[in-house]
C-alpha cells in the first residue's frame, strides 16, 4: 500500500459522495483525525478497517490497498498478485502489530520490574541479615548490612553498613548505624528489656548493650574493662610498663536473672602467652565474678 495514493483515492471518493471527515470516522466508529491522517498519507487504515471502509467508499478492496480505481476486467495473473498484496499486506499490519505490542509489553514489564525492585530496596528486604524478636514477642530487631537515611534505604547509595531496626512494644521503631563492620550476632535478655549486639571491626570485636525501654545504648567493652580493672586478671600482667594489653572480649549467654552474663575474655601477656577463659558479669552491678581461665 502507497498511503499518499490511498489517502487522495480516499478523500476523492468521500467528497463524491459528499461526506465529510466526521461522516466517514462515525459509519467507521473512529475519530475523524485517523481519516485526516490517511487522506494526508501519514499512515494507512488498519487492517480491520480495510473492509468496512472499503464498502462505505463504493470500492474493493483490492483498489483501496492499490490507491485506484480498475478500469477494466482483471486477468487472472493479476488477480492472483493482487491477492498476494492483499496477503503481504495484511502480514505486514500483523506483524506491525504484534511489534508495537511486544514493545508496549516489554515496556510496561521494565517499570514493573524497576518499581518492584525500587519498592524491596527501600524496604530494605533485599539487605535483611538477621531478626531477632524478643523473647516476649512483644519487640524486634532487623539487622540489615546496609545504610540508613533518613529512617530508610537511599535509592542511590551502596553503602555498606550494619544497621539495626529496633520495633519497641509500642510499635515505635529506631534506627541505628552502626558503620561497615561484620554482624556476629544478638542476644536478647530473658525478660526482653534489654539486648547485646556483637560487631567485628577492622581494629577488633565490638559489643554493645541496649536498654529497650530507656532507649538506651552502652559500649559494653568499656563496662566490662572497668568491671576486670578491680579483679585479679589485671595483678601482674602489664606489658613492660606500658599498661595492661587489651583484652578481648565474646558475649555467649544470658544468665537468667536478665542482669548477668557469660562473658569470653581472651588476651596475651608481656611473655606472649594467652590467657583465656570466662566470667560473670553484672550489667546492673558492675560486678565480675565466677572467674575461669583455661590456660
Amino acid at each position: 500500500m502507497d498511503p499518499a495514493k490511498t489517502g487522495a483515492l480516499i478523500r476523492a471518493l468521500r467528497k463524491e459522495r459528499n461526506m465529510t471527515q466526521k461522516d466517514l470516522a462515525e459509519r467507521l466508529h473512529i475519530t475523524d483525525r485517523a481519516v485526516s491522517k490517511w487522506e494526508r498519507g501519514l499512515c494507512g487504515p488498519d487492517i480491520s478497517l480495510l473492509e468496512p471502509l472499503a464498502e462505505a467508499l463504493g470500492i474493493s478492496i483490492l483498489e483501496l490497498i492499490q490507491g485506484e480505481r480498475s478500469s477494466r476486467a482483471e486477468e487472472p495473473n493479476q488477480v492472483e498478485a493482487h491477492t498476494r498484496q492483499v496477503l503481504d499486506y495484511s502480514q505486514n499490519q500483523l506483524a506491525h502489530k504484534l511489534r508495537s505490542a511486544r514493545k508496549r509489553y516489554l515496556c510496561l514489564l521494565a517499570a514493573c520490574l524497576l518499581g518492584a525492585g525500587l519498592l524491596l530496596w527501600r524496604s530494605g528486604v533485599l539487605f535483611v541479615i538477621d531478626k531477632k524478636p524478643s523473647p516476649d514477642g512483644q519487640a524486634s530487631v532487623t539487622v540489615y548490612r546496609k545504610a540508613f537515611e533518613l529512617g530508610g534505604f537511599s535509592d542511590f547509595s551502596l553503602k555498606d553498613a550494619t544497621s539495626l531496626r529496633v520495633t519497641g512494644r509500642d510499635g515505635a521503631k529506631t534506627y541505628i548505624t552502626y558503620g561497615d563492620c561484620q554482624y556476629r550476632g544478638l542476644w536478647w535478655a530473658p525478660d526482653s528489656s534489654k539486648y547485646v549486639v556483637a560487631l567485628q571491626y577492622d581494629d577488633g570485636p565490638y559489643l554493645a548493650l541496649s536498654w529497650l525501654d530507656a532507649h538506651r545504648e552502652s559500649n559494653l567493652n568499656a563496662y566490662l574493662s572497668m568491671g576486670v580493672e578491680m579483679t585479679e586478671l589485671r595483678k601482674g600482667r602489664y606489658v613492660n610498663g606500658t599498661g595492661f594489653p587489651e583484652i578481648q572480649y565474646q558475649f555467649l549467654q544470658w544468665g537468667l536473672d536478665s542482669a548477668s552474663m557469660l562473658i569470653y575474655y581472651a588476651f596475651e601477656d608481656s611473655g606472649g602467652a594467652l590467657h583465656d577463659g570466662y566470667f560473670w558479669y553484672n550489667c546492673e552491678s558492675g560486678a565480675v565474678d565466677a572467674i575461669l581461665e583455661l590456660n
